[in-house]
């Protein structure tokens, strides 16, 4: 009686593979040829970045841009009315605070606020 053991395993096959360029390249059939056409891909995928200084960046960046006009600083009262009168459907800004999230604020969040941006618009220096 003949059992699974004595059976030949399937032997799995490494098929060859080609250069994609047009038009194909070669087959690579040993495993040294498929080695030297992976890193000839890898070498053709991964250049480093020009690191040249681009003139017009570079210029745009030393200039100084000012506001157009000074920003009066604002009072509590001011900041709780305009957040009042805020939509809470809007959509959110790119740091993704609804109005809704204001509206619940405790009273501390807006007198926060409001002492992180006052300075701010007092002094007329704006982070980048």
């Amino acid at each position: 009686m003949e059992t699974n053991k004595n059976k030949k395993n399937p032997q799995t096959s490494f098929p060859p593979i080609s250069k994609y360029s047009i038009p194909p390249g070669p087959w690579a059939k040993s495993d040294k040829q498929k080695a030297h056409l992976f890193a000839e891909h890898l070498s053709e995928v991964f250049t480093p970045h020009n690191n040249d200084l681009d003139q017009d960046v570079e210029r745009d960046l030393a200039t100084h841009i000012q506001p157009p006009e000074h920003l009066k600083a604002f009072t509590l009262k001011e900041l709780k009315n305009k957040i009042k009168t805020l939509h809470p459907r809007r959509a959110t800004g790119i740091d993704l605070i609804t109005a809704q999230m204001l509206k619940e604020l405790s009273h501390e969040g807006p007198l926060h606020h409001m002492y992180i941006v006052n300075p701010i618009l007092r002094l007329d220096y704006w982070p980048t």
